[in-house]
């Protein structure tokens, strides 16, 4: 055993003997009350940070990107704090869940099976270690009674790259089986602060 595992194990036995002082109900009030208003500032902090996100994203890539193409067609500018402002045409692409199935047939079809991904996941039972090892190894058809789980799927950055090839080659993906947002996006560059 190594020794940071020792050192956890032994806090917790340490723990577990501390000789803990008696405390009122008052006192467990207390620490309860500063629970609940550390959840609540957590969510209202949370809550706050979606909606500067939002505001963030706003400004990316729609307000920032028109005023730029506004003057003059700009895709460029430096700040005086030395942050450096880019506008870059972006394409962003998904498969709905209600249409996976017809989007991986569709990408096969084209002969773009290659983007696609294929998880199995079998379960083994406790003590069935030797079964497991010997599936590791080799899958056969010892096998085909224990229930197996099978996904496929495009990973979202292999599909926004493929969506990209397309789209510079002038062709399209199918909009009954993919979602595709074409949008002009600022990206900032932060100077250092002084």
């Amino acid at each position: 055993m190594s020794k940071k595992k020792t050192w956890i194990f032994d806090a917790v036995e340490k723990h577990k003997k501390k000789k803990l002082e008696p405390v009122g109900l008052e006192t467990v009030t207390a620490i309860g009350n500063k629970l609940v208003e550390k959840k609540r500032n957590l969510e209202a902090e949370e809550e706050r940070l979606k909606q500067l996100k939002a505001e963030i994203r706003e400004i990316e890539e729609r307000e920032l990107p028109d005023a730029m193409q506004a003057c003059n067609g700009m895709t460029r500018f430096d700040l005086k704090d030395g942050s450096q402002i880019k506008v870059k045409d972006e394409i962003f692409c998904s498969i709905p869940k209600d249409k996976l199935s017809k989007a991986l047939s569709w990408l096969e079809k084209e002969g773009h099976a290659g983007l696609i991904k294929h998880d199995v996941k079998v379960s083994f039972a406790k003590g069935e270690y030797d079964q497991a090892d010997k599936l590791i190894k080799v899958l056969s058809k010892n096998f085909k009674n224990i229930p197996y789980d099978e996904k496929s799927s495009v990973h979202p950055q292999t599909l926004k790259t493929f969506a990209k090839e397309r789209y510079s080659l002038g062709e399209t993906l199918p909009e009954e089986y993919f979602n595709v947002y074409e949008a002009s996006i600022a990206k900032v560059t932060l100077g250092k602060e002084k």
